[in-house]
């Protein structure tokens, strides 16, 4: 089951525009070990959306795997969700203050 409890370290990789609807973007991440060991996933990294009129989804891309996780919000630790759409804003061109 996936559960997110931390990430650290994030970083962004690259991002995809479409203008006036969304912002896309690949961020990696140190995720904690446990967690990676629990859900059987080698090098994940974040695959953001960021909607431009409102709402954001927060997927998971196992790299060695290919596999493509989406869980829901309640997968993820508020502050954790919170760091990680905080992260995605600055750096999506649509959402940059």
């Amino acid at each position: 089951m996936l559960y997110l409890k931390e990430v650290k370290n994030l970083e962004f990789n690259s991002q995809l525009s479409l203008n006036q609807v969304e912002d896309r973007l690949l961020i990696t991440a140190d995720f904690p070990k446990g967690f990676l060991f629990e859900n059987c996933l080698e090098n994940p990294f974040l695959y953001v959306t960021l909607y431009v009129r409102g709402g954001e989804r927060i997927k998971l891309i196992d790299e060695e795997t290919a596999q493509l996780y989406s869980p829901a919000k309640k997968d993820f630790a508020p502050e954790t969700y919170h760091q990680i759409i905080t992260f995605a804003r600055k750096h999506a061109p649509q959402f940059k203050d």
